[in-house]
């Protein structure tokens, strides 16, 4: 439930005496005790089980954990915004028994009990009709009556229980997806249903024709698979019908128009068959043809979704609410859609900024990675602008907000990634073509054989045709593999979009890397000490109460060091000053170092971490420079390696970042003088592969928003591990682990499932044409028409998951 807390204890060794939780009770979880092994007492063998894994592992502090009693994590939260009109209108629904209805997103759900415990404010807060819970996504469906009880009083009571509340932004999408997934879901059940009872009757049916058959038995089985598969499969296939008409209607020819035609000719024909008591039905084939479709199209559909719409990421990179500061002076809170362009809002330190605008009274630092790139703080004051995402590091400010909403910064590169992301992928549309001109070619056949043959044999061997060139194989070419494809490739940590994304990432060209998150950890640390190793404790025990990164990457040099500290002062954008240990220190800048205390001892150190493009920190000890350190954002692991099997695979990769252009080019040189350029605004990055676009495929690889726009605008684009939620958003592939390995695993991966795409058609186009034949010259009956349909399929499957694609892990 919500009372979990901190991480547990380090694991200790196994005691020589049990931890059972109570006398009498089961040693694993408490419950009255009915056997006994070696000496405990348990409630179940799986408990036994449960207790000795736990103990074997040495993770006997589970125990200790489980019974302490945490407090739930509350806020002091008024929720005031809640009942705002701006609130109401966005998010609250007027129901006609005048109740209202709401959805909330809720923190720290985590079990069965907290559900419970939610689901019970009905019977607690008087004026609460309803509450359902979901709790894998937080979200909180809520029925209250506003004469009774105002919103923020029910959300002041789920605080307490330990779940602060937040507006829910993806209602109207969760919606028309349940409805998507119902109808879909539907269909497939129908469509699964009579495919397996239509198989039950077939084999009955093809007994017979082996065997004998009585009359009347016959054409039981033929009247009841003509009643299960009209209803089912017509069902099942509107979706192929709907797409086909449309495309008759544009006059473009689609993949859905050969496979519906053969299902309706297929079903017409077997009706008619049924009712003259002559002739094959194909009822059994056409089913199984119907279903895998509509799992294989659910599939791909799954594969395809996107974690977010672009309204929910512009929320999930700003605060759903701002403090606005009234005339009178008075604080308020108020959701995000409740401010205009001039109002007056109050940034505390540590929190993001909820919307562009310009500082109008304070001095603070900013950490605008997110949007520039940039990994050291940004100084701000009086007139400088901010942007909606940044955060604000140092001190409160007052600002005045120049936009807000989709006019933000972070909205307009929101807005470039919804337009760049909808592409078609090139095999689709090959795909679309060759389907088109097999229709053509089909029906011109089936006319032919038709007219050649002549009467009722005629129809038979044009039926053959139509069923034995039925595309199933051919529609399936590019899912199957591709379905195969991402599964593997999820399954070694490498979530790729569809197709489409797979297609563009096969042709080598450019790979465009971003530096900070990217090629580099994203997180600043000491990389340089030049000084005494007493001094080096003291520095990070001074600088643990500093929440600056720079102070932070500091503070993790000793981690295990500790003493007193005294005298803490911070100076915004300069450094601090403390006493540590009984001495007096100064850290920070060079230059507000060096107006106290001469540096000549510390210079050289200095001017070494500055020519390594480090960013310098002075140390002065009772008023002498005694130490010198370098901060900056390391290498990931192997990132070397990678460049260089990304060179043998034929690309050609180069560095795009935002940071600072002698650091760019500092990390250049240590990847063996990879091309360059630094200090390149979002904007600019979005220019440059645009551009670079013209002269061929483009791979750009990053992790911020400011990154966004250029992923979208890429050929194809990556976001590595750690990546924001826009980026995630914008790019094709998301790899999860920091590893650059793994990009190369992406890069061949999707080589080899773009080879399996092209042996997939091979296959389907051989198979038809070869049954094609045997049907226009009479060598192939209905019947065996309708068995040999599925084997093109079969084929297309059994080559897909023999496919090399992403068989190993990166």
């Amino acid at each position: 439930m919500a009372t979990l807390a901190a991480s547990p204890p380090a694991p200790a060794a196994p005691p020589a005496a049990t931890a059972a939780p109570a006398t009498g009770g089961c040693a694993h979880c408490g419950a009255p005790a009915t056997s006994s092994v070696d000496g405990l007492a348990f409630c179940c063998t799986g408990c036994a089980v449960v207790y000795r894994a736990i103990r074997t592992a040495g993770l006997d502090a589970y125990y200790q954990v489980r019974d302490q009693a945490l407090p739930a994590r509350v806020t002091d939260r008024a929720y005031d915004e809640l009942d705002d009109d701006a609130f109401r209108r966005l998010h609250v629904r007027d129901r006609a028994d005048g109740a209202r209805a709401v959805t909330l997103y809720l923190e720290d759900l985590r079990c069965a009990g907290c559900v419970w415990l939610v689901e019970s404010t009905p019977s607690i807060v008087p004026g609460v009709v309803d509450v359902r819970v979901d709790v894998g996504r937080g979200r909180c469906d809520l029925v209250f009556r506003p004469d009774a009880v105002p919103l923020s009083t029910i959300a002041r009571h789920l605080d307490s229980l330990g779940h602060p509340v937040h507006p829910y932004r993806g209602a109207d999408r969760d919606g028309a997806r349940r409805k998507d997934d119902r109808a879909m879901l539907l269909r497939m059940g129908v469509a699964g249903a009579g495919f397996g009872n239509l198989m039950l009757l077939a084999i009955g049916l093809y007994g017979g024709w082996f065997t004998g058959m009585a009359a009347d038995e016959r054409a039981l089985f033929r009247w009841a698979s003509m009643l299960i598969a009209v209803p089912t499969i017509g069902f099942g296939a509107v979706p192929l019908f709907r797409t086909a008409i449309a495309a008759l209607r544009a006059r473009r020819a689609h993949v859905d128009v050969p496979l519906a035609l053969g299902i309706a000719v297929g079903l017409v024909w077997g009706s008619v068959n049924v009712v003259l008591d002559a002739g094959e039905i194909y009822f059994d084939s056409l089913a199984m043809l119907t279903f895998l479709l509509l799992v294989s199209r659910w599939i791909v559909s799954r594969s395809h979704r996107k974690a977010a719409a672009a309204a929910e990421l512009l929320w999930a990179l700003t605060p759903r609410r701002a403090r606005r500061v009234g005339a009178d002076g008075a604080v308020t809170e108020v959701p995000i859609e409740a401010v205009a362009v001039g109002d007056r809002l109050r940034v505390r330190a540590g929190e993001a900024m909820p919307v562009d605008g310009v500082v109008v009274d304070g001095r603070s630092s900013v950490d605008a990675a997110i949007l520039t790139g940039e990994s050291r703080p940004l100084a701000i004051g009086v007139g400088d602008a901010v942007c909606a995402g940044t955060t604000n590091l140092g001190a409160p400010i007052d600002l005045t907000a120049t936009a807000v909403g989709e006019a933000t910064r972070v909205g307009a590169l929101v807005r470039h990634v919804e337009e760049l992301s909808t592409r078609k992928a090139a095999i689709e549309r090959l795909v679309d073509k060759v389907a088109g001109r097999f229709v053509f070619v089909v029906l011109t056949l089936a006319v032919i054989t038709t007219l050649a043959w002549g009467g009722t044999t005629g129809v038979e061997h044009a039926m053959s045709l139509l069923v034995v060139t039925c595309p199933c194989a051919l529609a399936l070419a590019t899912p199957l593999a591709v379905t195969v494809a991402l599964g593997r490739a999820a399954t070694s940590g490498v979530l790729i979009k569809g197709a489409d994304a797979l297609e563009r990432l096969a042709t080598p060209g450019r790979v465009v890397l971003d530096k900070t998150g990217t090629l580099t950890k994203g997180e600043p640390s000491v990389v340089t000490w030049h000084g005494p190793a007493d001094v080096r404790g003291w520095v990070a025990v001074a600088e643990r109460g500093s929440a600056h990164p720079l102070a932070r990457a500091l503070a993790a040099m000793a981690p295990e060091v500790t003493a007193s500290v005294a005298d803490h002062v911070e100076l915004r954008g300069a450094g601090l000053t403390a006493t540590v240990a009984g001495h007096a220190l100064a850290i920070g800048a060079p230059r507000w170092v060096g107006h106290a205390v001469d540096l000549a001892p510390i210079a050289d150190a200095l001017a070494a971490i500055v020519g390594r493009a480090e960013t310098p920190i002075a140390i002065a000890v009772d008023g002498v420079a005694v130490a010198a350190a370098g901060i900056t954002d390391p290498l990931r692991p192997g990132a070397a390696a990678a460049i260089a099997r990304l060179r043998a695979l034929g690309w050609t990769p180069e560095i795009l970042s935002g940071d600072d252009p002698a650091v760019v080019a500092a990390v250049a040189a240590e990847l063996g003088g990879l091309p360059h350029r630094g200090g390149v605004s979002p904007e600019a990055k979005l220019a440059h592969v645009e551009a670079a676009r013209a002269g061929g495929p483009v791979v750009m690889i990053g992790d911020g928003v400011n990154d966004a726009a250029a992923l979208a605008a890429a050929t194809a684009g990556i976001a590595v591990a750690g990546a924001a939620e826009v980026a995630v958003e914008a790019a094709d592939v998301y790899v999860r682990t920091p590893d650059l390995d793994a990009i190369v695993h992406t890069l061949a991966g999707a080589q080899a499932t773009m080879a399996t795409i092209r042996r997939n058609l091979r296959v389907s186009l051989f198979y038809n044409s070869i049954g094609g034949a045997l049907a226009i010259a009479g060598l192939i009956h209905p019947l065996l028409a309708a068995v040999m349909m599925p084997l093109s399929s079969l084929s297309v499957l059994g080559s897909s998951l023999r496919s090399r694609a992403f068989r190993t892990t990166p």
